[in-house]
């Protein structure tokens, strides 16, 4: 087996294939993977794609990408949940670099990420783009707004995001991830959106009785860490009871 090198690792392919023409306000998200290996989540408005986190090398994303119709070239910016590892690689430094590719990420980490020997030169490249509690828009047609949560040391936002759809209809979009638990400010700020995306992350008794470390499976179980799957249905079960319209419709 061949070991790839980290700098060729980093780069798209030289000539992208073009993706098919969609109408304008045709939208629809992909989940290219989630779990610990990486995390990743394309939303796509007409032609133009958003990349939510980036936890896998860019390899891996562009041959996902490339199975889901769609190639780098239509990115407009990568939107951070956190900086987890398995949410946003260093690898990545060089294809945004070359792409000129901004980088949304809440103002909680933007200091993180400035100092970060790695990822610094985005910061210095005037890529990163911090959110703060107003709403931004990350792509032309979808405005974000940012609910930060509880997770080890800075947190992670949970996003609504609203997209332009045909007939001047607006998307409600729900992306929730690594959650240690689902207060009611999450509910409400989720409630009545069209899709909703939200991790359940591990069974409790499994949790409990597996061989990983203890440390591990405590971080995990708190209110910092990751909700299992019964918290998950739960929370499912309020944001489906707070919305309107028979919403979330997915």
């Amino acid at each position: 087996m061949r070991a790839l090198d980290p700098q060729q690792e980093a780069m798209p392919p030289a000539k992208p294939r073009q993706p098919r023409a969609v109408p304008a306000h045709e939208v629809a998200l992909c989940v290219l993977g989630s779990g610990s290996g990486g995390n990743s989540t394309l939303l796509r408005r007409g032609d133009d794609l958003l990349l939510i986190d980036a936890g896998f090398g860019p390899r891996t994303t562009f041959e996902r990408m490339m199975q889901a119709g769609v190639d780098f070239a239509s990115v407009r910016g990568v939107l951070l949940t956190h900086l987890d590892r398995d949410h946003f690689r260093p690898s990545w430094v060089r294809t945004l670099l070359t792409w000129r590719t901004p980088v949304f990420c809440h103002r909680w980490h933007a200091d993180e990420l400035a100092g970060h020997p790695k990822l610094a030169p985005l910061h210095a490249a005037g890529l990163v783009r911090p959110f703060g509690a107003s709403p931004f828009e990350p792509m032309r047609g979808v405005r974000a707004s940012a609910l930060m949560m509880q997770h080890d040391r800075q947190g992670t936002a949970a996003f609504r995001l609203e997209a332009d759809g045909a007939g001047g209809r607006r998307i409600g979009i729900g992306y929730a991830t690594d959650l240690g638990h689902a207060p009611r400010g999450l509910i409400q700020h989720l409630a009545g959106v069209d899709l909703l995306c939200i991790e359940a992350n591990y069974d409790v008794h499994m949790t409990k009785t597996c061989a990983r470390p203890t440390f591990v499976n405590r971080r995990n179980l708190s209110d910092s860490g990751h909700l299992s799957n019964e918290q998950s249905l739960e929370a499912c079960r309020q944001i489906d009871a707070a919305s309107p319209h028979a919403n979330p419709r997915k």
